[in-house]
């Protein structure tokens, strides 16, 4: 399988779809590339998690930290997609919580700060008994908060792409 090449393709769909929307063909052939990239990216996986999300989850680990009664909790941030992280955490907070999570870029050394609730706990393939984490989906995103989680996502299925053909 050409992973760049299917990669580049829901990209088109992707922007294309957001832009404006699918024909049910395009939109048929969008479904299909996520849930083929879904199972590459994320072994294990479920097909009903990954069609219910709007963008592919895609495998990162960056720093992101989160405060919880006045306490900042440091995490790893373990996928990202478009809409949400899942944090790998041992201080789980309530689902429903709404709280500033703060995703720190090592490059840069810039911090993308982003309004989310938590939606899951412990929700994974690969989880046992000593792992925790939360999932989050992203709250009210303002246009330029909204680009830079964008240019990340879009750094990170790069580099994931170019793991998987190289």
């Amino acid at each position: 399988m050409d992973v760049a090449a299917r990669f580049r393709e829901y990209r088109h769909l992707e922007k294309k779809r957001a832009e404006g929307g699918l024909t049910p063909a395009e939109l048929r052939r969008w479904i299909a590339i996520k849930r083929m990239l879904s199972r590459s990216f994320s072994p294990g996986g479920t097909e009903p998690a990954a069609d219910r999300r709007e963008s592919l989850r895609v495998p990162t680990r960056l720093g992101a930290s989160f405060a919880t009664v006045g306490e900042v909790r440091r995490s790893l941030m373990t996928n990202l997609s478009c809409g949400g992280v899942f944090i790998r955490t041992e201080d789980l907070v309530d689902v429903g919580t709404r709280l500033e999570l703060c995703i720190h870029i090592d490059e840069s050394g810039e911090d993308i700060r982003v309004r989310a609730e938590v939606v899951s706990h412990n929700v994974g393939p690969s989880f046992g008994s000593d792992e925790h984490g939360m999932g989050m989906r992203f709250l009210d995103l303002d246009e330029a908060t909204r680009k830079q989680i964008e240019k990340l996502y879009e750094r990170s299925l790069h580099e994931l792409v170019a793991s998987k053909d190289g």
